[in-house]
């Protein structure tokens, strides 16, 4: 199949620049997940709450360390860990979910990839509660660095959103790539620095974590939020897979687009 970037351009672009619709769509899926529920998505809130709380109190023991330097660490990183996580793995059955509406009418692509993170977003703000709550305990007050929490999120979803394309288009093909990215994720969690410090590691295995995108993807809007700045490796790494994998993804897009509703 010859390429076809301009329309895979304007998918994109027309996509992303739908807020109306992807914002629209993303709330009222999240009104159907927790329809006659009493407190709605702080279900999940509650159960990340007693979570980080008993892993912080516990492992900050067991790594000997302040409970109010740990559970701050713990917290950012199991928040966005669930919000990357849950982003990535329902994004690869997204275009499968709406086979009807493909097939029935012709919206661009990018806008179902965008209303999948916008609605874990929304739970992400009501997670984000728990973080508040552990800053009071720690007190943690806001730096000059917190504020490179806005370019930092804006990095993490410009990466995020050409993962999920990606995902989306190679899951409608190959139906087990969501299954495998769902195992792989769940392996990674445990190798990437979220309920533990880097320092903890020596040698080769530390030198590792440098080259772990996924590491950079929570560093680059944790250390805000921790009142530091980001390393500079981080920026450097996150702007260059930004790079690569929209440039990859702009590729396979425009070749494989046509075939998205006949996989389907």
């Amino acid at each position: 199949m010859v390429p076809q970037y301009a329309i895979a351009v304007n998918d994109i672009a027309t996509g992303v620049a739908s807020y109306r619709i992807w914002g629209r769509l993303g709330w009222r899926e999240i009104q159907r997940r927790y329809r006659r529920t009493t407190i709605g998505p702080f279900w999940g809130a509650t159960s990340l709450a007693i979570f980080t709380v008993i892993l912080g109190l516990v492992w900050a023991q067991l790594w000997k360390q302040d409970p109010k330097i740990y559970m701050p660490y713990v917290t950012v990183g199991m928040i966005l860990w669930i919000w990357l996580n849950t982003s990535l793995t329902e994004a690869g059955g997204e275009f499968i979910l709406n086979e009807a509406l493909i097939k029935q009418l012709r919206i661009p692509y990018t806008l179902l990839i965008c209303t999948v993170v916008w609605r874990n977003s929304i739970v992400l703000g009501h997670n984000f509660l728990i973080y508040v709550l552990v800053c009071i305990y720690a007190g943690i007050i806001p730096t000059w660095n917190t504020l490179l929490l806005i370019p930092g999120a804006v990095l993490l979803c410009v990466n995020v959103l050409w993962i999920a394309l990606s995902l989306a288009l190679l899951s409608s093909r190959y139906r087990d790539i969501q299954w495998i990215v769902g195992s792989i994720l769940q392996i990674a969690m445990f190798v990437t620095p979220i309920l533990w410090d880097r320092e903890r590691l020596s040698g080769p295995l530390n030198a590792l974590i440098d080259y772990n995108p996924l590491y950079h993807y929570i560093e680059v809007v944790r250390a805000p939020l921790m009142g530091r700045a980001p390393e500079p490796w981080t920026w450097i790494v996150l702007i260059a897979v930004a790079i690569a994998g929209w440039a990859m993804t702009l590729y396979l897009f425009s070749r494989f687009r046509r075939r998205i509703p006949y996989w389907l």
